[in-house]
């Protein structure tokens, strides 16, 4: 990237929130310096028919692909991975619906290492497969876990809920291939724990957001802060980016938003918990988290989407994207949370409430190139 072509920025050296070493911060300004940008997204390949069982979707939990092209649809909902190849001819099917060796009870997330390794994540275990579809194995994790990036050697990043009897603190942390805990790299404030050791969350709960920056480490945010955290895969901290962003006020109409919805959960639910208990227990913050998903491309840049506050119907996302060295370079919106950005595309589904049905839409980023040229 040609730093010369950017606005200045201060780069400090700063102690980051639960790290012991010191890391390059890079404070960025309120706008982005290439501004507002318009990404023109083309439908390129379409997956899904209830006449091919091959096909058909029951409830996708997440999309990637491979350095090949190789598309991997994670249906959560028939306990299996389908592989199709880039034109979208079906290769094969990985798991099953069990408790045995690669086989899945509860499959929510997808991810690659830089050996071509996919890991599949599901309550407390991670799953292991070659490139050839093979069972490699499986990591039991000791904790609740939101999120998790491996690195290629056999540990992983995640992040999960450090519990103690006041409240969950959210935690991120190196474990290896058994589930053992190597290092603590952060910590920061979670939801308080109810008597019966219950908590309640929400769309503006506190949490932190993970993903890999490539080959070279992982990034995480604590969504009440606008801050990057981008480190190696051993912890080590080396940058940390900000940008200059006021804080939302949660407005008394959002906080009667969400805490009528939770009362309307939990009655479907007959916990028979009051409404002053709830609210208690949701400990819904003062202003509105900043963020609410990190996405990387295969590039290293990041993409940060906007949280929304709960009372727009609007379905269109914000996001903010920032170079793989901490630069602001713009502003999106897209009308979607895209699964996966690799190689110029754009992974995403949809669902018809008419007819059930379910596809997986790839999409190309027809100004992918212009984008980004003079920036590589």
């Amino acid at each position: 990237m040609k730093r010369s072509l950017l606005k200045p920025m201060v780069i400090v050296l700063s102690l980051m929130t639960g790290l012991v070493s010191s890391a390059q911060t890079v404070r960025n300004p309120a706008e982005p310096h290439y501004g507002e940008l318009a990404i023109e997204l083309e439908e390129d390949l379409v997956l899904g028919s209830e006449k091919d069982d091959n096909y058909l979707f029951y409830r996708v939990w997440d999309i990637q692909a491979d350095d090949q092209g190789n598309i991997y649809v994670l249906d959560s909902g028939a306990h299996r991975i389908q592989k199709y190849d880039k034109n979208g001819k079906y290769l094969c099917t990985l798991g099953r619906k069990g408790q045995g060796p690669g086989e899945f009870e509860l499959p929510i997330l997808l991810t690659f290492d830089k050996n071509g390794i996919l890991y599949v994540g599901e309550m407390a275990k991670i799953h292991a497969f070659d490139p050839d579809g093979k069972f490699v194995g499986v990591t039991k994790i000791p904790f609740f876990y939101t999120n998790f990036c491996p690195d290629g050697e056999g540990n992983f990043a995640i992040t999960g809920r450090i519990t103690t009897e006041e409240a969950q603190n959210l935690g991120v942390l190196i474990i290896d291939s058994e589930g053992k805990i190597h290092k603590k790299i952060a910590e920061f404030p979670g939801l308080p724990v109810h008597e019966t050791g219950t908590t309640v969350s929400h769309p503006y709960s506190p949490e932190i957001r993970l993903a890999a920056t490539t080959d070279k480490g992982f990034v995480y945010g604590y969504n009440l802060e606008y801050k990057l955290y981008i480190a190696a895969w051993s912890g080590r901290p080396f940058m940390c980016v900000e940008k200059e962003e006021p804080a939302q006020v949660i407005s008394r109409k959002e906080k009667n938003k969400i805490l009528g919805d939770l009362v309307k959960n939990t009655k479907k639910a007959e916990l028979g918990w009051s409404k002053s208990l709830i609210e208690k227990m949701a400990n819904i913050p003062r202003h509105r988290p900043f963020f609410d998903r990190i996405l990387v491309d295969d590039k290293g840049r990041i993409y940060v989407r906007r949280c929304r506050s709960v009372l727009e119907e609007n379905a269109g996302m914000r996001f903010d994207i920032f170079g793989n060295d901490g630069h602001y370079l713009y502003t999106t919106g897209l009308p979607f949370v895209p699964a996966c950005i690799k190689g110029g595309f754009m992974y995403n589904t949809t669902y018809s409430e008419n007819t059930g049905e379910m596809k997986v839409i790839r999409y190309r980023i027809k100004n992918w190139d212009r984008i980004f040229s003079a920036l590589d």
